[in-house]
């Protein structure tokens, strides 16, 4: 079973009916109305008693009829699966017809087609002004900022430009910011393709999945797709190719990478266009310029959370009113973006709560992690998604070295620590690959 199917009808893409559809699957999952599309195709998969997996089997098949029966729901749902994960749309989605065999698997439930007739000869509608808005709140990147619009300058040769950076540093954020002044700047008059990788989901975002969703985005028809994936590749780069000749230079900006191999097939063949890569790791492989991101200094942490408030409230001067503890919450917080706006979420929620006793909360509390919470975003979350991707011996060697006292470790001290003679260098340089630590003031 699909997670971006059960988005999509959670979104509205199938109406009311659809939304009452993922609702009545909760709570026959003896889920919350709220849980996550994920978490829900998860249960699906595997119910916990027969009398759920009876009951799946019922809620699809209500589903089928609700899809089978309006054929614009059904295109209307194909297209917000895109949204959801690029590519999950198409595998039951193919331009002349729906078919439902690779997308609906709830527990033993077998799929139908259902054929959808539409227009011959209209032109495939262009996605090429895809750019997410503007971060609010975005601040004290100014550094980072002038590197990145130095390598997207269409004089520098310069194909593949890459943000790395620890989960919740803040990296699409500089991403999209700097693509905007860019546009801004009219450097990319051929349009802006965005696609989110979700590499460090539990399914990421395939490239094939990637270029078949860019394909779609730049007007080609999906019955016009090649089947196979080095055709679709080929094709990808003539069509950009064309396009450069025609209107000028494209950018792409591909987010939330993991691995060098989803964004390879991605790269264009002509060199006016360019490439924005977001990622936890330093891609290096890519011969990619890249654009590390560390912490916010204290004085921009401060001002993320002032600006934070006074978006919500322009006369909320509680960080200006008291910045002693403004600081304290910035450095409870580490100075990470993600962190900051959740403490600025938090103080929003109760206008009356100074900061001071915020602070005094967080720093009182036995889990630091499950308190930077305001129920959408977490920064324990942020953290897991980069945890559980580590192989065995670098996720040992990480929970180790949160044992030891202080905030450097040398060399000899992991070796201690993990049992060994020699220190674990290569554990430790993968770790520090992934920004899940950082090179301390001595190298012993």
């Amino acid at each position: 079973m699909k997670a971006a199917l059960l988005a999509a009808l959670a979104d509205g893409a199938g109406g009311d009916a659809g939304r009452r559809a993922v609702a009545e699957l909760a709570r026959a999952l003896g889920r919350d109305a709220g849980a996550s599309a994920r978490g829900l195709a998860e249960a699906a998969r595997h119910p916990d008693h027969p009398d759920q997996r009876e009951a799946v089997r019922a809620w699809s098949a209500c589903v089928v009829e609700l899809l089978a029966g309006d054929p614009e729901v059904a295109r209307a749902v194909a297209a917000a699966m895109d949204v959801h994960t690029p590519g999950s749309g198409a595998a039951w989605y193919g331009g002349d017809h729906t078919d439902f065999r690779g997308g609906l698997f709830l527990g033993e439930v077998v799929g139908v087609q259902v054929v959808v007739q539409q227009q011959r000869g209209a032109a495939a509608p262009e996605s090429m002004a895809a750019l997410p808005p503007r971060p609010g709140g975005f601040t004290g990147r100014d550094g980072e900022t002038s590197e990145l619009l130095r390598a997207l300058d269409g004089s520098a040769a310069v194909l593949v430009s890459a943000v790395s950076g620890l989960g919740g540093i803040g990296k699409t954020a500089l991403a999209v910011e700097t693509a905007h002044m860019a546009c801004g700047k009219g450097w990319f008059p051929g349009g802006v393709l965005f696609v989110d990788l979700h590499g460090y989901d539990e399914e990421p975002v395939t490239a094939d999945q990637a270029l078949q969703s860019l394909l779609r985005a730049l007007g080609v028809a999906p019955e016009q797709i090649p089947a196979k994936a080095d055709d679709r590749a080929g094709l990808y780069r003539s069509v950009l190719a064309e396009r450069g000749r025609e209107r000028g230079a494209v950018l792409v900006l591909a987010d939330n990478a993991s691995s060098p191999d989803q964004v390879r097939p991605l790269l264009p063949g002509d060199s006016r266009h360019r490439v924005l890569v977001t990622s936890r790791d330093r891609l290096t492989q890519l011969g990619a310029r890249i654009v590390p991101l560390d912490q916010l200094m204290p004085e921009h942490a401060r001002g993320l959370l002032d600006l934070a408030l006074r978006i919500a409230a322009p006369e909320d001067s509680r960080v200006t009113d008291d910045i002693d503890a403004a600081g304290r919450l910035a450095a409870l917080c580490g100075h990470l973006p993600l962190a900051l706006q959740i403490a600025a979420a938090l103080l929003v929620e109760d206008p009356g709560m100074p900061v001071a006793e915020l602070v005094d909360e967080i720093a009182a509390s036995r889990d630091r992690l499950a308190h930077l919470d305001d129920g959408e975003r977490s920064v324990r979350a942020a953290f897991d998604l980069s945890y559980r991707r580590l192989p065995p011996e670098q996720a040992r060697l990480l929970r180790l070295l949160s044992l030891a006292p202080g905030p450097e470790v040398s060399d000899e001290v992991a070796a201690a620590l993990v049992g060994t003679e020699a220190p674990p260098l290569g554990e430790l340089r993968a770790l520090a690959r992934a920004h899940l630590v950082e090179r301390g003031s001595g190298r012993g």
